[in-house]
Parts: structure tokens; sequence; C-alpha cells
């Protein structure tokens, strides 16, 4: 995985694998090659695209995440790598373990509710609204498990401020500038955790503060809370009267460009997003008690 390339399929298109590189075709325009394992995640637009199953195997063997979309460009499924498949069963026992220390796994996620709340705060601050001191306030209020829903609180907050008045955060369904991008660039955000708990054999339904049966992504959802604000910074500095089209998108994927602090030290966003992921897999063999994340 030498790079984190979001690769987007908007138009028709044939994609196959040749000469051990993905090859995508497109009528009355030279064939186009790229290595898999520069692929972070491949997301399909547009409903006449056809791929081989030789195209869905390179993929994963190399780690890559696909993502394919509806009608309104808004993600509905994705395939997952199990690239880290030969850990597969000692990262499992690890996790059950975990599971069944809930005083431990609750002190985790109070960290990461401590994350997202700092984060939010960051956010508020650099786009120069108020409202930072209140949620800084919660960041100390937090205890684990967080069982007085603090990081709800701090989200109805959090968007009171950050979105113009009259828009209500969406996230089902939503087609209004601002959400439909919100939600969009939360989907590929997911991706690239999802991407990154598979190459390290982590089972993704094992989570922390999401523990939702139906979610077969409970641990994804919970690591990509403290990276959310990466997306909601660039969404809220885009030029929201111009229309979400291919050119918007691709425009929108420069939130992996975001610079992310940990422990002092400056990431780029999936440098970050690996760098919590290992430490989440430090904890998990004891060799760590902390996770690594932004903002705390």
């Amino acid at each position: 995985m030498s790079e984190n390339r979001i690769l987007l399929i908007e138009n028709p298109a044939q994609l196959r694998v040749k000469l051990d590189r993905l090859c995508i075709h497109r009528d009355g325009f030279d064939d186009a090659f790229i290595l898999p394992n520069d692929i972070a995640v491949l997301v399909i637009h547009h409903p006449v695209v056809s791929l081989t199953a030789a195209v869905m195997q390179a993929l994963t063997k190399a780690g890559a995440i696909l993502l394919v979309t509806d009608e309104r460009h808004l993600p509905t499924g994705m395939l997952w790598p199990w690239a880290g498949q030969d850990r597969l069963a000692g990262r499992l026992r690890q996790q059950i373990r975990l599971e069944n220390n809930p005083s431990y796994r609750d002190d985790l996620w109070a960290n990461i509710v401590r994350s997202r709340l700092e984060t939010q705060a960051l956010n508020l601050k650099y786009l120069e609204k108020k409202g930072s001191l209140r949620l800084k306030r919660l960041v100390t209020q937090v205890t684990s498990g967080d069982p007085n829903n603090l990081e709800a609180q701090g989200a109805r907050h959090y968007w009171k401020i950050l979105l113009p008045e009259g828009v209500r955060r969406e996230k089902r369904g939503a087609s209004d500038a601002i959400n439909s991008r919100l939600n969009y660039g939360y989907a590929v955000l997911r991706a690239m955790v999802a991407r990154e708990l598979a190459c390290h054999g982590l089972q993704p339904a094992l989570g922390l503060g999401h523990s939702s049966g139906e979610n077969p992504f409970n641990l994804a959802d919970d690591f990509m809370e403290c990276f959310r604000f990466c997306v909601e910074r660039f969404v809220m500095r885009s030029n929201l009267s111009e229309p979400f089209d291919s050119n918007a998108r691709v425009r929108l994927l420069d939130f992996v460009k975001a610079e992310v602090t940990i422990n002092g030290k400056t990431f780029r966003l999936p440098s970050a997003i690996a760098e919590t992921v290992n430490g989440f897999v430090r904890v998990l063999t004891g060799t760590e008690k902390v996770l690594p994340l932004p903002g705390l």
C-alpha cells in the first residue's frame, strides 16, 4: 500500500486486470492503468461500470476498499478486504478479551468521546465561530463509558453553531449542499478506517462505543469519530453554492490531505488513522494502555 489514492469511476467503463495492473477502459479514450497497491478506496459512481472478479480479488488482496453509490452518489455498499487474514484468529481473541473487560472498554470509549469533543472545539475556533469553550468544558466532564451521553450533548451544541441558520444535520437522504457533502465525505472516511482495520486483521463489528448488532462496522464508526472534523472543516470552507457534481466530489476528496496532530506529532489524515489503529493493536497486545487520538 504505497499510496492512499481514492479513485472515482464516474463514467461508463470496463475494469479488468492486465499485467498485474488495474486497467480502466473507456470508449474513445486510451486505457488507464494503476497498481492495486496504490488504491485506498475505489468508488463506483456510474451504473454502467463493469468489472471482473479478478479486479475484486486484486483490490481486496491489496487491502483496498470498493465503495458503490446510488443514483444520488450516496454510498450504498462496501466490499471489505481480509488483508490481515493471517492474523484474524489471534486478533479476534484479543478483541473478545477486551469485550469481556467492559470497564477498560468503557475507558477507551471515553477517550474517543473526549477526542471528538476536543476536535469539534478546535473546528469552531478554526472556523472563527463561538462555542468552543462549552465543548472544552464537556471534555473535562466525560467519564468512563460516557454514561451522561456528553457526546450527544456536544453534538447538538456543535451542529447548532456550525451549520447555517435553517440547516439541520441529516444523516440519510439529504440533498442540501452541506449534508450531501458531509455524508459523502464521511462515507469515504469510513472506508479509509475500515481499510486500516482490515490490514491489521481486526474484526470491525466488535466496537467500543458503537455496538449495533446490525452494523458490521462498529469499530470503524468508533475510530472515525476522531477524524470527522477533517471532513467538516473542508466542507464548511468549500464553495457550497456550486452543484455537487463530479468536479465538486473530486475537490471534496482533498480532505484526505488534512494535517492531524496526535501526541505532538503531525500526520496527514491517512497516516493519522494508521497511527490510531496501530495504537489500538498495541492496546490489545498490552504494550500500551491509552489510545493515540487527535486533540488529546
